[in-house]
């Protein structure tokens, strides 16, 4: 009985994601030829990466102003903006996607994104440092549910092009209340991390 509920669950965060991106998509592009079910697959993709590199399964997408571009008489590329949405921070974070499509099945090849900067985005590097570390709290305590927040950190040049970030925050790990963590992020050229350690009280 619980499974049947785990799945009914997902599968009605799968269509409510689906739905709100459908439903923004219609309001800023009425020009665009990319079906509906083109559409659905852009979402679900994309939706699908943003939750495995934030750690956070309650989220959806909602789209913007979107272009298409014939690759071939096969492929289509997407390029557009979109929010990623957290209803529990009540937050928007704004991106930029690209998107090939099959122009005969509207199924997704690849999608790519990356977070804009702005008032309500986090910076590029603290972006990286936050999934990072709770891609590495997830894989520990073998939950994905997982909110941290960031206090502050110190960037120091490590050997090799990599950055050493050292810092504080607060992390709550599943239903548990919030509890202060320390950190010592090693981040390589490639904006992934080469070493993790951490600490919480």
């Amino acid at each position: 009985m619980k499974n049947f509920y785990r799945i009914a669950r997902i599968n009605l965060i799968v269509a409510i994601t689906l739905s709100l991106a459908l439903a923004s998509f219609a309001a800023n592009n009425n020009n665009l030829k990319t079906s509906a079910k083109g559409v659905s697959a852009i979402a679900e993709n994309l939706a699908g990466k943003l939750k495995a590199d934030l750690a956070e399964n309650n989220l959806t997408v909602k789209f913007g102003k979107m272009a298409e571009t014939k690759l071939s008489a096969g492929t289509i590329e997407i390029q557009g903006e979109a929010f990623c949405v957290l209803p529990a921070d009540k937050t928007e974070l704004p991106l930029k996607f690209t998107a090939k499509i099959n122009a005969a099945e509207q199924t997704v090849a690849d999608v790519q994104y990356a977070f804009v900067e702005s008032s309500y985005a986090p910076a590029l590097e603290e972006e990286v440092l936050m999934t990072e570390l709770m891609k590495q709290i997830s894989a520990d305590y073998k939950t994905d549910q997982i909110t941290i927040a960031i206090d502050g950190f110190e960037t120091l040049n490590a050997s090799n092009n990599q950055k050493n970030l050292k810092g504080i925050g607060e992390v709550k790990i599943g239903e548990v209340e919030w509890n202060k963590i320390s950190f010592d992020v090693v981040l390589g050229a490639d904006k992934k991390a080469a070493r993790i350690t951490y600490s919480i009280k």
